[in-house]
This record gives C-alpha cells, structure tokens and sequence, in this order.
C-alpha cells in the first residue's frame, strides 16, 4: 500500500496505567496564583459598561414587542378557527 502525503499516520494508543498523579499546591502558593492571574484581567470601562446596558436593554424590548405581536397574532388565528368550529 502507498502513502500519500496527506495520510496521516494513526495515533499510538495510549498505555494504560496509573493516571497521572496531580502536584499539589499549598494554600499559599494557590492564593499566589489567584492574584498573579487577577492582576492580568482587563476589566470594562464604566463607559462601555454603560452602552452595554443600554444596548440590552434596547434589544430586549424589541424582542419583546416583536414575540408581543407573534403572540397576537397566534391568539387571533386560534379564535378564528374556534369560531369557525363553534358556529358548525
């Protein structure tokens, strides 16, 4: 059997054994880490924050409205069709 170089050769299974065992960390060390990838958070301005809100808040009114009309909609065609079947 011939290769192309777009075959790709299988991957060795992996040998069963005990798992890997987890390096421990004092609380101290931990508490280190935290802080270290803490400082690295880049937080929102107020300012984006606040156009943020503001933009959900428009969002969802305007899902509102819209599934609003969808509900009335639905609700005028359902009395329609009982109407239809009550005066038969």
């Amino acid at each position: 059997m011939t290769r192309n170089r777009n075959d790709k050769v299988p991957a060795k299974p992996k040998q069963d054994g005990a798992p890997a065992k987890k390096r421990s960390v004092n609380p101290f060390q931990y508490l280190a880490q935290v802080r270290q990838e803490a400082r690295k958070v880049t937080w929102t301005s107020r300012q984006e924050t606040i156009v943020s809100t503001i933009l959900v808040l428009i969002l969802s009114t305007i899902a509102i409205l819209f599934f609003w009309m969808v509900d009335l909609g639905i609700q005028f065609t359902v009395q329609s069709l009982l109407a239809l079947g009550a005066g038969a």
